[in-house]
């Protein structure tokens, strides 16, 4: 019986062989890339199966709800680095204490 780390060598080792010998590592990923927030696709067929836009204005409206998610995740990522910013702010403030023996 092999331990965790012979498997996560023996899956490592594996997966480089296996786009050592992928001709075309974008129409690999496609499908992946297709199924994810940054393709339009992904917006257009979310859009259909919501059923509240009419066929004609689903391309201009995968567009705007595309910018809309990124304008949501780029808010939440401020957000969280401004708390980071205050939080680290906060420690620098904080007098030096030694560790206690």
């Amino acid at each position: 019986m092999s331990t965790p780390e012979q498997r996560s060598a023996a899956a490592r080792l594996a997966v480089n062989v296996s786009w050592a010998y992928t001709p075309d590592r974008r129409e690999r990923t496609q499908p992946a890339t297709n199924a994810s927030p940054v393709s339009l696709e992904y917006w257009e067929n979310r859009l259909r199966q919501e059923g509240r836009v009419r066929e004609e204005d689903i391309p201009a409206a995968a567009v705007n709800a595309r910018r809309a998610e990124m304008q949501r995740r780029a808010r939440k990522s401020a957000a969280v680095r401004r708390a980071r910013k205050a939080e680290r702010q906060q420690r620098a403030r904080q007098p030096y204490r030694p560790a206690q023996q």
